[in-house]
């Protein structure tokens, strides 16, 4: 649902785990796929990575983006820990809506 809220369509959000698939990814948004995807796994930035995150964002702006994967992992393993059930309106508003594959 957070996806959908914010554009992605359901091509995209299903793209997400190998964005190069995608169309519609710009270089950037490739970017920060690759990024979220190495600190869900590895939890570490190599000095590479962060040089092109640095090249394409200023500073408040990748502290922006650290936070926003930071609390997107926190909540995700809330819910997996607690196996949180979607409630009827998220579930009627989401469908069959495909699941973002990061961080499986």
């Amino acid at each position: 649902m957070l996806g959908q809220s914010v554009g992605l369509t359901n091509e995209e959000m299903a793209s997400m785990a190998e964005p190069e698939t995608c169309t519609s990814f710009d270089e950037t948004d490739k970017l920060v796929l690759r990024y979220s995807d190495v600190l869900t796994r590895e939890n570490r930035v190599d000095d590479a990575l962060y040089a092109q995150l640095e090249r394409c964002f200023p500073k408040i702006e990748l502290l922006e983006l650290s936070f926003t994967v930071g609390l997107s992992n926190l909540v995700n393993r809330v819910h997996a820990t607690f196996r949180t059930d979607l409630d009827d309106s998220t579930r009627a508003k989401v469908g069959d809506a495909p699941m973002c594959p990061i961080g499986r």
